[in-house]
């Protein structure tokens, strides 16, 4: 074929495929669906005084105020007595949860629901920068405030008022529900989560699918995009942290050297973040967005309709937004930069730490590589510190309990697209990896671009109307999945 009909043969293809009408959501925020009688100002009072609770986490243990987590502790068991009076409760690592309800039918897999009641500190003199104080669960202009709103209480309290609603009304599973409510996945959940794990394992438990807090229900996720889309997390990213440490001689700076333990560890992050590891948008992440193409604008569906033409394009566009692009690669967040302790004094020595997030693409040898290659400098020091691990495997769609999940979703909240995406965060579910295959992380938050910076920030939030979603959301994923699949 000659060059120029090859040219016109592209471009009719690209008209052909993507020329559809944009569709165009009937409402610009999709609803919930109510079906429940439930009680808004009992739910909301309770959820303002679970956050009144300071159930802080803190790397250096000896410094937790262990008092709040027993308050928390009592407190549940106050607010909700028909769960414990109908499902079975042990303590594990001293302060984590874990509820066996027996189902009614042993053949069926039990299943899991997991969240944590703990939370981070807020920083010293950030409390003045709140609109409300951020332990007060102030509720004020239709929210409901304080540390803990989005990340992780509100999951933690919409499944206990669901469990406290099902089984005041006599609801019997057919299948074994574990609900598990951990205390430190702040700092790595191996108190809480990994030994409530263990304590599984010992029993030979095998999970047919587990839930936990993940990703939300994203609006206007790309720009003129209206339609809510639910993403489910079938996979999470990886963690690594990198120390780079950097010595030479010191001094008195009114004889600087031409070199300095600050300029070279400065070039060496330089060196970083100017070319940061390969982008990749194949695989989930095209899975992720491909519900969206029809209510895209024409240019958009242009190019996601012919990602063989606008990969390019298209990792270019959505690498310029922090959240995707996050999903797109693994990502360098230089967090600490550690030299010198007197202003006239060179210091000796310096330290950075990278946090990589790492996207499964990649795996913890790739991100030393890359570092090592992008430094180029064998006098710095590559070190890695503890905790680290490779992404997580990814969990299939096509399983029941993925499609219960979705169905679910759909039931709950109007006109929301679901599809399944990468967790660019860290939870609990990665110490749950040996139980099942199935492991899902959605939490029914609707989030918009603003939302992130509240999420361990400051004005922490979430809506009361949305809040109410979450419980209805709750109830009928215990419903649906309490039978067989």
């Amino acid at each position: 074929m000659k060059y120029s009909h090859c040219v016109w043969f592209i471009v009719v293809s690209i008209l052909v495929s993507s020329c559809a009408s944009t569709k165009k959501p009937s409402q610009k925020h999709a609803g919930s669906i109510h079906s429940y009688d439930l009680s808004e100002e009992g739910v909301i009072k309770r959820l303002s005084k679970s956050i009144r609770h300071e159930t802080v986490s803190l790397e250096d243990t000896s410094e937790i105020n262990y008092k709040a987590y027993e308050d928390f502790i009592d407190f549940l068991e106050v607010e909700y007595p028909s769960i414990h009076d109908n499902i079975e409760r042990e303590r594990i690592g001293q302060y984590s949860l874990l509820y066996k309800w027996e189902g009614s039918n042993s053949g069926l897999k039990p299943a899991m629901m997991i969240g944590h009641y703990d939370v981070v500190p807020v920083k010293y003199g950030d409390d003045t920068l709140w609109q409300y104080p951020p332990f007060s669960g102030e509720v004020e202009d239709g929210f409901v405030w304080g540390r803990g709103a989005l990340d992780d209480k509100s999951g933690v309290m919409s499944t206990m008022e669901a469990l406290e609603y099902l089984t005041e009304q006599g609801f019997q599973p057919e299948r074994t529900f574990y609900i598990a409510l951990h205390h430190d996945e702040e700092v790595g959940g191996v108190r809480g989560a990994q030994q409530i794990a263990e304590h599984l394992k010992e029993q030979d438990i095998e999970l047919a699918y587990l839930v936990d807090e993940g990703l939300p229900i994203a609006e206007e996720i790309l720009e003129n995009v209206e339609v809510p889309l639910a993403m489910i997390g079938v996979a999470s990213k990886g963690s690594i942290n990198i120390e780079l440490r950097y010595t030479q001689d010191g001094g008195h700076s009114s004889m600087p050297t031409r070199s300095s333990v600050i300029g070279t560890l400065s070039r060496a992050v330089n060196r970083i973040e100017r070319k940061p590891m390969k982008a990749s948008y194949r695989g989930l992440i095209v899975d992720t967005f491909e519900p969206l193409i029809p209510y895209m604008t024409y240019t958009q569906r242009l190019a996601f309709n012919n990602t063989w033409l606008f990969r390019g394009i298209i990792k270019s566009k959505l690498s310029k937004n922090p959240a995707t692009n996050a999903a797109l690669r693994t990502t360098a967040a230089k967090t600490i930069f550690e030299a010198g302790f007197k202003e006239n004094v060179l210091p000796v020595e310096g330290r950075v730490i990278i946090n990589f997030r790492i996207h499964p693409n990649d795996n913890v040898e790739d991100v030393v590589a890359y570092v090592r290659d992008r430094i180029n400098n064998d006098n710095i020091e590559v070190r890695v510190l503890d905790r680290a691990r490779n992404p997580s495997p990814v969990s299939s769609t096509g399983a029941a309990p993925y499609q219960m999940l979705k169905k679910t979703i759909e039931e709950s909240f109007s006109q929301v697209l679901v599809s399944p995406s990468l967790f660019i965060a860290a939870s609990d579910a990665r110490h749950f990896h040996d139980l099942t295959s199935n492991i899902y992380r959605f939490r029914p938050i609707r989030a918009r671009h603003e939302d992130r910076s509240r999420v361990h920030g400051i004005d922490e939030r979430i809506s009361v109307d949305n809040y109410m979603e979450m419980i209805e959301f709750q109830i009928r994923l215990i419903k649906n999945g309490a039978s067989e699949l």
